[in-house]
């Protein structure tokens, strides 16, 4: 059986490695290239910065996803606290001899068990970024507009096409390990009604 916290550790240890900021740096122009394009074909009302955020949280995102593919680094099942408990991790593999730090990190840990509600998300962490950055890019797209595509048709050939599903295909140009489009698709949609349940979502 898989150890999650290895697992968590390798992503961890991709997410701040010197290969992950080189990718992250390539990946940013061309990015934000396409959600600058997608933005003025929506005719959103979205500033250049949040632009540019966006596109930073996506290329992040994808880097990771792809350079943990690349890898074949273990994907730990999502957690909200992934990052804050690997910080935890690296600063007890120094602490051997500081007890009020080694203190404080258990006092903090045993306060989030006692109130922190788990994910009930089955996804990879890396997975569930990459979901998550592709959502937000895509409403950041449409920031103004009334009302949001996520709908896909298919041709008579049984190819599936839409804005959401082109969007995410001209991403996945970008990496050499792209994500399945029809998971993302329907991820994206999902994670959207989850976090809007009163908002129809066409």
């Amino acid at each position: 059986m898989p150890n999650s916290q290895r697992a968590r550790n390798g992503r961890m240890k991709l997410r701040h490695s010197a290969e992950m900021r080189d990718l992250v740096v390539l990946l940013f122009p061309k990015v934000l290239q396409i959600l600058q394009e997608k933005a003025a074909i929506t005719g959103s009302i979205c500033t250049s910065g949040e632009l540019r955020a966006a596109s930073r949280y996506l290329s992040k995102a994808l880097a990771e996803y792809d350079l943990r593919r690349r890898n074949q680094v273990p994907d730990a099942r999502y957690t909200a606290l992934d990052e804050v408990y690997w910080q935890e991790d690296e600063a007890l593999k120094n602490a051997s001899s500081d007890d009020s730090l080694v203190q404080k990190i258990a006092l903090a840990r045993s306060l989030r068990s006692e109130f922190f509600q788990g994910s009930d998300h089955s996804q990879g962490g890396a997975r569930h970024a990459l979901t998550n950055a592709i959502r937000h890019s895509w409403l950041i797209c449409h920031d103004g507009c009334e009302s949001i595509n996520y709908r896909r048709k298919t041709t008579s050939a049984q190819e599936q096409y839409g804005p959401l599903h082109d969007f995410i295909e001209s991403l996945n140009k970008l990496v050499q390990f792209p994500a399945n489009i029809d998971g993302l698709h329907r991820e994206v949609r999902a994670l959207d009604l989850q976090m809007h349940p009163n908002i129809t979502v066409p």
